[in-house]
Formats: C-alpha cells, sequence, structure tokens
C-alpha cells in the first residue's frame, strides 16, 4: 500500500519522450540510475513512462545525450500541491488558522461523560460540576482535581469519591457510589416469627422462642409459627411468670399458586414502506448546525429515528469540539398480525414462571405446575397453577410498654 503513496509523497512527473529509437531512453535511464514506472509506448517513436520529481532534470539531461526530446505530460503528488500554496499566501494562512484553532479548541472541554454512576442521576452530577466551574468551554488545564473533589462531594451525598479524566475535548467523570451504613440489628429485642401466606408446614426449626405449629399442620397468612413470649412455670419460677425472647427460625411449607395473564391473539408490527431518508449536523460545542438536504423533510407516515454521532479527532487520538450527526429515519406502517394459539401459550407461560419466580422467597423452589388456557375473545387466558416448596415464615418486633 506504501508503495501507491510513495510517489505521491515524493512528487509523480509524468514525462512522454520521442526519439528515432525509443529503447534508448531506457537503456540510457537504466545506465543512469534513474526509476522509470509504468512505461508504454503510446506509438513507435514515442515513450511514456513516470519518474520522481527529483530524477526529472537528471532524465531532461540524458534524453538531450541520446537526441531524444522529453516534456512534461502532468504532474502530482505532495511538494506541487505545496509549491501551489506558496503563490496563495491568503489561503495557507487561513489553513494555518484553521488548524491552531482547532488545537486551541481541544484544549477546552466540550463533552462531558459519567461513569459509574449508577441510579445517580447524571443530571445532578453534571448540574454540580457546572455549579463548579466544570461545564462545556471550560478550559481543561484549570480543572485541580483535589479541590473539585472537597467542593463536589459535599453536595453529592450518594458519592464517595469523585475524579475527572481529561482527554482532548472530552472529560470522563468517574464516580463511585457510596455503601449506605448497614443498619444494627437488635439480637436481643424480642420478636415473632410469622406465616407470609398460606401453607402446609413440613419442617419447623425454632433457634429461639416457642415453636407454635408441628409440621404436617395447615397455617394462614399471618399466623404466628414461632412466638417470642414464653410463658414459665408457675412452679419452678414462681417469680417470673413470662419470658419475652427473640423468636428466630426457619419453617419450610408447601404453597400453592394461580397465576393468570391475558395475551392478546392480534399485535400490531411494522412494515417498512418506502425508502430511507438521512440529513446530517454539524456539533460545534453546544451548537448545531443542520444542513438540510432536499427530501429530507418531515414524513407524512410514521419513521423509526436512528441517530449516530462521530467525532472528530486529529492523529493520535486527540479529541476535536466537532461532533457529526446522522439522522436516519426509515418510514413505516402499522400492520395487524395473528398470533397463533401455541405461540401466545408460550408467552403466557414464559411470563407467568417470571412472576413466580419473583414471588419466591430466596431459596424457594418449583415443585410441580401446569399450565392451561382458554379463548376469550381476541385474547387468550393463561392460567399457572404451580406448587412450591419455600420458607413461610417472616420475623415481626413485639411492642411491649
Amino acid at each position: 500500500m506504501w508503495r501507491a503513496f510513495l510517489p505521491l509523497l515524493r512528487g509523480d512527473v509524468r514525462v512522454r519522450a520521442r526519439s528515432a529509437f525509443p529503447e534508448r531512453v531506457l537503456n540510457v535511464c537504466s545506465a543512469r540510475g534513474i526509476s522509470l514506472r509504468e512505461p508504454r509506448f503510446v506509438s513507435e517513436e514515442e515513450l511514456a513512462f513516470s519518474v520522481d520529481r527529483r530524477d526529472w532534470r537528471r532524465l531532461r539531461a540524458a534524453c538531450a545525450d541520446i537526441g531524444a526530446e522529453a516534456h512534461i505530460d502532468g504532474v502530482a503528488g505532495v511538494p506541487f500541491f505545496l509549491g501551489r500554496l506558496r503563490r496563495r499566501g491568503a489561503l495557507l494562512t487561513g489553513l494555518a488558522l484553521c488548524v491552531l484553532l482547532l488545537a486551541l479548541s481541544s484544549c477546552f472541554i466540550w463533552d462531558i461523560q459519567v461513569e459509574g454512576n449508577g441510579d445517580v442521576p447524571r443530571e445532578k452530577i453534571l448540574r454540580v460540576l457546572a455549579k463548579n466551574g466544570v461545564k462545556r468551554g471550560t478550559f481543561a488545564y484549570s480543572i485541580r482535581q483535589h479541590d473539585l473533589c472537597n467542593r463536589a462531594l459535599p453536595e453529592l451525598p450518594e458519592l464517595s469519591w469523585l475524579t475527572v479524566n481529561t482527554r482532548g475535548c472530552r472529560a470522563t467523570v468517574i464516580v463511585r457510589r457510596r455503601v449506605p451504613k448497614p443498619e444494627i440489628a437488635n439480637e436481643s429485642a424480642p420478636t415473632n416469627v410469622i406465616a407470609t401466606r398460606d401453607a402446609l408446614v413440613t419442617e419447623v426449626r425454632a433457634l429461639d422462642g416457642e415453636a407454635k405449629v408441628l409440621p404436617g399442620t395447615t397455617v394462614r397468612k399471618g399466623q404466628l409459627l414461632i412466638s417470642g413470649v414464653v410463658d414459665t412455670d408457675g412452679v419452678e419460677r414462681p417469680v417470673v411468670g413470662t419470658r419475652y425472647l427473640a423468636g428466630k427460625g426457619t419453617v419450610q411449607g408447601r404453597t400453592w399458586y394461580e397465576l393468570s395473564v391475558k395475551i392478546p391473539l392480534t399485535v400490531a408490527s411494522k412494515r417498512r414502506v418506502g425508502e430511507e431518508h438521512r440529513s446530517f449536523a454539524v456539533l460545534w460545542g453546544e451548537k448545531r448546525v443542520k444542513l438540510s438536504i432536499k427530501g429530507t423533510g418531515n414524513l407524512s407516515t410514521e419513521c423509526d429515528k436512528i441517530i449516530s454521532r462521530n467525532q472528530w479527532a486529529l492523529p493520535g487520538g486527540l479529541l476535536l469540539p466537532i461532533t457529526w450527526v446522522t439522522e436516519t429515519r426509515i418510514p413505516y406502517e402499522t400492520v395487524s398480525t395473528q398470533r397463533s394459539r401455541e405461540s401466545a401459550r408460550e408467552l403466557g407461560s414464559a411470563a407467568l414462571e417470571d412472576y413466580l419466580a419473583s414471588r419466591l422467597s430466596e431459596g424457594g423452589e418449583i415443585v410441580s405446575a401446569r399450565v392451561a388456557d382458554a379463548m376469550q375473545g381476541d385474547w387468550l387466558l393463561v392460567t399457572l397453577s404451580a406448587e412450591c416448596r419455600e420458607q413461610i415464615g417472616t420475623v415481626v418486633p413485639i411492642y411491649t410498654n
């Protein structure tokens, strides 16, 4: 590939040599070390080829020694282009100023990205940074990381750490979420364990407190399973009548669920119509310059919009404040299609299974499941009946005076 560009870098001269014996031109060039490219006979007395700019004078002298005539048919390459620019001072000055302005503009921040913010709104972080001097148009080398962190973090209690890295005209704000302080549980506070749902008890493990149910019994939602209020024997300990304990433990049980969902049999889908339309724009900092092209106006039909942004950069990865925006609009029309009963049943079954898995307690499992469906007009009613095994006990505090 470089071999094709090297002649353009050195300057390429297309030559036509006329002689009664054109082959003498080839011989004299070979003898004097003049490299010829793409030689071809135009006629019996004329030969065409290309040489480097630095070999042109030697070629002309060699042709004069053998009585041949050589003249330039055309030139191309960087040296000739720069030579023409030397005679156009205004154009050369404008080009230099343009390069200088682009290089200077890369020293300012025109694009800000936020990483690691999680559920903290990006707009909130950018608003606090703008208040502390980091916004679009800020001189990149004026940012003091330590001072910025000390000023911004008190206004962002959700964050524990913040820094700003700049590269070209882009600033990357890297933040870390603050780990919330865990609540200190009072292990000695009196509690009960009650049922979270109706179930058939299969196993009871009371770590503290007194079990109020036995395996094989049926319990209702909210029923007491492990009590933290224990009555002592009055004969053995006549002074203490009731003890309050931290009722703890696990209660495993069999539970049953019946969930239903309606799936429409008629669905709307998109069908592409016509050709896609493209419009272009240039973003310079916060300013947008729209480039109007014929046929890119408002479409009469609905359309999908795809926006792609390409930020320009200099060699070496130096970002510029110029972004080329391409907006592609694909027109479509909405058509109604029929969904088969089998696909609707599969869709409803998958949705119900996911919902059931979200309702089960940690460690719970589905023992058996059965799916049934029934037509209701343009809808399919899908019902999931499942038997599960899960932990049904939850701890609630005992309020005492």
